[in-house]
């Protein structure tokens, strides 16, 4: 019973200091992309960005650049639809 009492106070300790964000060695976006290809995502890094809060605040102003340097694979008519962010890179298996 003392140890689940430890357990509460330790919680409520953390919930007081407010929430952590994660932070990762940088960000993955998965942009959804509209083309006449079949390829309708497009994944970029960015070791600069190391929370999802500060990458859904800040990619918007990234996104032309991004954009107007496609690699070759990808048709430079594309646009993008949406984007998302992510700790892992979402390409691969888990």
């Amino acid at each position: 019973m003392k140890n689940l009492a430890g357990c509460v106070l330790v919680a409520a300790a953390l919930a007081s200091a407010g929430c952590k964000q994660e932070q990762a060695p940088g960000v993955y976006v998965e942009i959804s992309l509209k083309n006449d290809t079949d390829i309708d995502k497009y994944v970029v890094f960015n070791p600069n960005i190391r929370t999802i809060e500060e990458c859904e605040a800040t990619f918007a102003q990234s996104l032309p650049t991004v954009m107007a340097h496609l690699p070759e694979a990808i048709p430079k008519n594309s646009t993008a639809t949406g984007w998302k962010c992510y700790l892992k890179d979402p390409t691969k298996k888990k």
